[in-house]
């Protein structure tokens, strides 16, 4: 879209009044770019809702039907997951500030050659990924790994692994649907499509379960709902919503891959490094404690990480709002938007999370085995890190859209080992509680503290 400082011979406002306003900012632009946020924020809402709807009607039904390691299994394979999702090197959320930077050009053939190198890539990345996964897991020792003592979470266990991973590996290339959508703030239509993904994925574990299936199979089931979703996603956004970005073979271009792939390098160390802080606390809890540990710190997890979904169903989109905002100069938009998203974000987990943590006794009775009761300290300290954690999603966001990655580049790896380190000796010394105690203390130490004082850098060229 192309800005023009609109003439004044008839209007009310002064020349100067119009060159003001449009040096702060276009008004219809800002209105467009809050409206879509609002609508991929209610479309996520919905879809997550629907997600969690799901989570909480199969959470029982896995758990009855797994019994109480094999359940824990299964909640480690979840985090497992979110290993092979960013296999892609960061290139899928690379391809959202390069898109959303063309969309600030009304720039169509740089959309379309984005598009098209990051389908390709990631698509031999899956490849790659696949053949490299069959012949290592052939030497990994399972039962060591996931600390296991009974024969058929044994027997489980390296089947289920080469189901999760060849299935992640078959959706890396579908992933640019969704970055496509978030980055032309249109992500409500992916979101609508992705609810319907969960209830698939749950009728398909529904099903693998009533016919007595063991746990790879229900593994397959549930990722192959996702992907056939993914399916249909791709289908309409090419087919028929854009299909000028349709990634054919001719529209790849080395220069547009090396300059996504030297980006997506970026994003992919600071993704590392939230999977070290944020996914490795059930490993590490099974490490220490044994698989059967699992489910206690993996439901009362898996119910706070509900409080950031929702946060992030509307913090997600100003990824691309900013990046648009960015490329059309309109900074104060951008400084007014992210003081207003940590304000708001506060507003919400803080109460919430209180709430959340008086009524866990009363979903764990609800929702898990009467064996499995909930740690009144963990809660407390997983309810003090939702908390921090909502500023430093707000922290994340910001810098993500300015394509401000190097910093988190650099203190994520640092942050990440020394949450490892940290995990390990605080659980040691304190049981589960003090691996969550260790996220906090290094979320508050290294997003807050160097990555906030990088954004409140940023917040004063601005002013």
């Amino acid at each position: 879209m192309t800005i023009t400082v609109p003439k004044t011979s008839g209007n009310k406002h002064s020349l100067i009044d119009r060159l003001r306003a449009y040096l702060n900012g276009h008004p219809d632009l800002s209105r467009r770019r809050m409206r879509r946020a609002g609508m991929t924020g209610l479309a996520t809402l919905f879809s997550r809702g629907v997600t969690v709807l799901v989570g909480l009607a199969t959470l029982p039904i896995t758990s009855h039907y797994l019994g109480k390691e094999r359940f824990g299994l299964w909640l480690t394979l979840s985090s497992l997951m979110a290993w092979i999702v960013i296999a892609d090197l960061g290139i899928a959320v690379s391809l959202i500030n390069a898109l959303s930077t063309a969309d600030g050009r009304d720039d169509r053939i740089t959309a379309q050659r984005s598009i098209a190198s990051a389908f390709w890539m990631t698509s031999l990345i899956a490849f790659l990924l696949i053949g490299l996964g069959l012949l290592a897991l052939r030497f990994v020792d399972w039962t060591l790994v996931f600390n296991l003592r009974t024969t058929q979470a044994i027997d489980e266990a390296g089947p289920s692994v080469l189901v999760l991973l060849v299935l992640c590996a078959l959706r890396l290339p579908s992933s640019i649907i969704g970055c496509t959508y978030q980055a032309y703030q249109e992500g409500y239509i992916y979101q609508l499509v992705n609810g319907m993904g969960s209830l698939l994925g749950a009728a398909g574990l529904i099903l693998a379960v009533m016919f007595e299936a063991g746990l790879p199979w229900l593994v397959g089931a549930y990722l192959a709902g996702m992907l056939l979703t993914d399916a249909i996603s791709g289908l309409y956004l090419f087919g028929y919503r854009k299909p000028w970005l349709f990634p054919s073979w001719e529209s790849f271009e080395l220069s547009q891959a090396k300059w996504l792939l030297h980006r997506g390098s970026l994003f992919w160390i600071a993704q590392i490094s939230t999977i070290l802080i944020f996914q490795m606390d059930i490993i590490i809890v099974a490490r220490l404690f044994g698989a059967s540990e699992v489910p206690v710190y993996g439901t009362t997890l898996r119910m706070f990480i509900l409080l950031g979904a929702v946060q992030m169903a509307f913090l997600t989109p100003l990824w691309p709002a900013y990046g648009e905002a960015s490329s059309r100069k309109d900074w104060n938009w951008i400084s007014l938007t992210f003081r207003k998203s940590i304000k708001y974000s506060l507003f919400w987990s803080i109460p919430s999370a209180l709430l959340l943590t008086v009524w866990m006794p009363h979903i764990f009775i609800l929702l898990v085995t009467p064996d499995l009761i909930p740690d009144q300290k963990l809660t407390l300290t997983m309810m003090a890190t939702e908390i921090v954690n909502s500023v430093t999603r707000c922290i994340s966001i910001f810098l993500n859209g300015l394509g401000a990655i190097r910093g988190q580049a650099i203190i994520g790896p640092v942050a990440g080992i020394a949450n490892l380190v940290l995990s390990w000796e605080l659980g040691i010394w304190l049981g589960p509680v003090g691996v969550s105690l260790a996220t906090a203390i290094c979320i508050s130490v290294f997003w807050i503290g160097f990555l906030g004082n990088e954004s409140r850098q940023r917040l004063s060229l601005f002013a």
